[in-house]
């Protein structure tokens, strides 16, 4: 299995959120149905800021998909799934997983700006 770097979660995430957003929202619309700053908007989609959880699953919302979506590599988003009951659940044990990673992955790079602020 290849893991993404954080360069490319960004990316990934960047790149998905204003794909997703394209036609329907703003960056201050968006902003505005989740309830945060239009900023907080712009820094995700400019890859200076990376969203909270809970950030992450009202954007998922508001844009009508599943979280695990928000990281699925440009090259990969014109798969469709059928919507069936077991994928269903594969699609929340990925969510799931994506989630655990993407925590994960935020705890180590928070230890790390720690550790350069000692």
């Amino acid at each position: 299995m290849q893991v993404m770097t954080e360069i490319e979660l960004r990316d990934t995430l960047s790149m998905n959120i204003k794909k997703y957003r394209k036609g329907k929202f703003t960056q201050e619309q968006l902003a505005e149905k989740i309830g945060v700053s239009s900023q907080n908007i712009n820094d995700i989609e400019g890859k200076r800021r990376w969203p909270r959880e809970s950030t992450l699953i009202k954007i998922a919302d508001a844009l009508e998909i599943d979280v695990y979506q928000l990281f699925i590599p440009h090259n990969l988003n014109d798969i469709k799934i059928d919507d069936t009951d077991e994928n269903a659940k594969i699609r929340a044990k990925i969510q799931e997983q994506l989630v655990s990673d993407f925590r994960n992955s935020m705890n180590k790079m928070l230890d790390k700006w720690e550790k350069a602020e000692v």
